[in-house]
């Protein structure tokens, strides 16, 4: 749609928008936008500059809180041995042999 757009056009659009709005006032919108974009970067560059002010008192601040280690599992309780199979040489099985 707008491939077929030449230097011939683009002269014509702007000779028509120049008759619309008149020089004075688009010049003043040049100015304005040139304002605008002026103001924008520099807010930008003040944003970078307090994120990297932040950045530095967060890297050089302590850490105020300590880091505890998670408690260890509990152990789940083991059933006592039987006092059969304890002592292989227990006197008090019966001999089968």
């Amino acid at each position: 749609m707008f491939g077929s757009l030449g230097a011939p056009e683009l002269i014509i659009i702007a000779l028509v928008i120049v008759l619309i709005f008149g020089v004075g006032k688009i010049s003043g919108l040049g100015r304005e936008l040139g304002t605008s974009i002026k103001e924008f970067r520099r807010a930008v560059k003040d944003e970078d500059e307090e994120t990297r002010k932040a950045a530095q008192q967060v890297q050089q601040t302590p850490y105020q809180q300590s880091v505890q280690a998670p408690p260890p599992p509990p152990v789940a309780a083991q059933p006592p041995a039987s006092p059969q199979n304890s002592d292989p040489n227990n006197r008090n099985t019966p001999n089968l042999f």
